[in-house]
């Protein structure tokens, strides 16, 4: 314990400073020497000390100016003042001051070295107190966030759950339903009219069904680590092509029009052609899901750099407010529409899309105001030609 401890004595008695320092030194404890008040703060405020032993009276300044900015510095140094002229008021005012110890000239070294060992003990478990006290406040921070964290999942995954059995409850009551009133004998016979279109509807909310599966299926993938990167050299304009012919029966039922644009430089490129293929499926279906009749859909391609595709949904149609584009990202994050649009989403489009982003190694956003449009921008790193 001596052999780390640092003691300061402070005395203007030359005798007394060297006795004391040299008694000090051969219990084992590491001594720094003051002759007065002005080099005592100096060294006080250079190194810290464990001990301080300070002479009440000095020549410049009293000790217990010493004690109040050894206190100031390091409260848990421990101050023995000492005096030759003892009185009961200069104990009292020192220990008041926060003095450790009190002791009256000549000093008895035996009585010092108790009163020495008993302040380093009493330090040791101040420290260790407050380490301890530091731990738990650690440890309760982050029980809580721990706690916070958990009820955050459970609330998500209660909210998740209960928007996922609504809709799939949803195409699965048409189904039902319409199928019910095919299959009752109790009802009068149909028209072919009416039969057929009832065979329509049950067609149109099974693929609704089959493509809410799909992507629940997807996102799950996603969470679980299950889905992985498969790239291969492509053409990307073909790709758009192919994407283009797939969405074209979509956008003919509102008259719309979609313009790809792709920038100068952009051939062949590698990445997961299926999983970007997807990304733009997904921002164009929703482009044309908020896109009012004959409205205008375009893609626009470019390289920010040779190795960072950066690729852009553009629509003229009723935009997203600023509040709902906080969670448009989310699953099932759907935004409140105006009866002017027709048909309604799952709600995991956007928020797959991100996560097929974000599985390249990129990034997604959107710039939206109400009646302005929406523009949907993303780009993703490309994996380097020639690499595995």
């Amino acid at each position: 314990m001596s052999s780390g401890t640092n003691i300061l004595v402070t005395d203007d008695e030359i005798a007394t400073l060297k006795t004391l320092s040299a008694s000090l030194e051969d219990m084992g404890y590491r001594i720094a020497t003051a002759v007065n008040g002005q080099e005592a703060l100096a060294l006080i405020r250079r190194q810290p000390f464990n001990i301080i032993i300070a002479d009440i009276k000095l020549p410049d300044i009293s000790g217990l100016e010493i004690l109040e900015t050894a206190k100031e510095l390091n409260p848990e140094t421990a101050v023995i003042m000492i005096t030759g002229h003892a009185s009961i008021e200069t104990a009292v005012d020192a220990i008041n001051e926060g003095a450790y110890a009190y002791i009256v000239k000549p000093v008895v070294m035996n009585e010092l070295e108790t009163i020495i060992n008993n302040a380093l003990r009493e330090q040791r478990l101040l420290i260790e107190n407050r380490e301890l006290v530091e731990s738990l406040q650690q440890s309760n921070k982050k029980l809580e966030e721990a706690n916070k964290a958990l009820e955050q999942v459970s609330r998500a995954k209660s909210d998740f759950m209960a928007k996922m059995s609504h809709e799939l409850r949803t195409p699965l009551n048409s189904i039902i339903g319409f199928s019910e009133v095919l299959l009752s004998k109790r009802t009068s016979p149909i028209d072919q009219a009416t039969h057929d279109e009832f065979f329509n509807y049950i067609h149109i909310s099974a693929k609704h069904l089959l493509h809410l599966i799909d992507s629940i299926l997807d996102l799950s993938k996603i969470e679980s680590g299950k889905m992985t990167l498969e790239s291969s050299e492509f053409d990307l304009a073909v790709l758009l092509e192919d994407v283009k012919v797939t969405v074209l029966p979509m956008l003919a039922t509102k008259k719309q029009t979609l313009q790809i644009e792709i920038g100068d430089g952009i051939s062949t490129i590698l990445a997961d052609e299926a999983k970007l293929k997807q990304i733009f499926l997904n921002l164009i279906s929703n482009a044309h899901k908020f896109t009012l009749t004959k409205g205008k859909i375009k893609v626009i391609c470019q390289l920010e750099t040779p190795l960072l595709l950066h690729c852009s949904i553009i629509d003229n149609g009723i935009g997203i407010s600023p509040q709902d584009q906080q969670r448009i990202f989310e699953e099932f994050g759907q935004v409140k529409t105006s009866p002017s649009v027709k048909g309604r989403g799952v709600g995991l489009g956007l928020s797959i899309a991100k996560r097929l982003v974000e599985l390249h190694g990129g990034k997604i956003w959107v710039i939206s105001e109400p009646g302005c449009g929406s523009t949907f921008t993303f780009s993703i790193p490309l994996a380097k030609k020639g690499s595995t």
